[in-house]
């Protein structure tokens, strides 16, 4: 049932994805860059989560068409950079940054001492 619903949703990406090219190039399917999207989009939005993935394809999809516009030749380098700034300094994604942030954003309730009432 998972093999389906997962071919399923490939299927359909492909689909749109077809839509949207409007011609065909040979060497686009077996382009190193499709890989490293991939990847790059699962490690920047954050390995080991549902919603990693989704906030990695909204980064990268925003940042790659500014990068395309501003640095046409550069911009397999920036995320390239990119990707070993991410493994390096953050290997949790921006998942794991945005729980660091609300972990710091959230106010430190002190709890009792579970020995306060008892004495030696």
């Amino acid at each position: 049932m998972a093999f389906a619903i997962s071919s399923f949703f490939a299927g359909l990406a492909g689909g749109a994805f077809a839509f949207y090219q409007v011609s065909y190039y040979h060497d686009l399917p077996f382009n190193p860059t499709w890989t490293f999207a991939a990847l790059l989009i699962t490690f920047v939005g954050g390995v080991g989560t549902i919603v990693g993935p989704v906030v990695g394809a909204f980064f990268y999809v925003i940042f790659q068409e500014v990068f395309v516009r501003t640095f046409p030749e550069l911009h397999v380098f920036v995320f390239g950079v990119l990707f070993i700034l991410v493994i390096l300094l953050l290997p949790g994604g921006l998942v794991e940054l945005a729980a660091r942030i609300r972990g710091l954003m959230t106010p430190k309730t002190s709890r009792p001492d579970s020995r306060a009432g008892f004495s030696n």
